[in-house]
């Protein structure tokens, strides 16, 4: 079905910190199920790139070398579930081109990897702006919601008009959604 799979970073393959930004290893916890999940989609033969806003570099809250540090230690972490990202695009900024809910790190991916289809691609993220440079890239979308926030982002969607084709609460949960069988 997929290719490819967009992944959100912070609230969808770690453990997001509200109100700050992710800045030294301890910060980053992986979600649970993230490494299972990732690893049957790598096995399955699915290229699986990281999309990610990194804001906080921007008002100075981390540097590029920090984004860098904490995007190795990430691939450290999931290594032992035998998984090896095949790249990681991040926004410096919170507006602009690349930055999500503009598809430009996605459109940067296909640049880069020629064999990309985006109409075979999915872009899962737990905030509507991934969901967003999904649709706008010609990806199918998935939004990770909480059960008790599902109503609320789904009508935000809406009066929005931002595409979600599927919501779920966790990566797991969207595994079969991808990877169907």
């Amino acid at each position: 079905m997929f290719s490819t799979v967009f992944l959100d970073r912070d609230g969808t393959i770690n453990r997001r910190i509200v109100g700050d930004w992710v800045s030294r290893e301890e910060d980053f916890v992986l979600l649970p199920g993230v490494g299972e999940t990732l690893a049957a989609w790598q096995r399955a033969g699915l290229r699986l790139i990281v999309i990610s806003n990194q804001r906080g570099v921007e008002i100075g809250r981390l540097t590029a070398a920090d984004v860098d540090r904490i995007h190795a230690y990430m691939a450290s972490l999931l290594l032992p579930f035998g998984v090896r990202l095949d790249a990681i695009y991040y926004a410096p900024t919170g507006s602009g081109p690349r930055a999500k809910p503009a598809p430009g790190m996605l459109l940067d991916a296909k640049r880069d990897f020629p064999a990309i289809d985006l109409a075979k691609s999915v872009m899962i993220g737990d905030a509507l702006r991934d969901c967003a440079a999904g649709a706008a890239a010609g990806c199918a979308t998935i939004l990770l919601a909480p059960p008790d926030e599902r109503d609320a982002m789904l009508a935000e969607a809406k009066a929005k008009q931002i595409r979600v084709d599927h919501c779920v609460a966790s990566l797991s949960d969207c595994r079969s959604l991808v990877l169907p069988g």
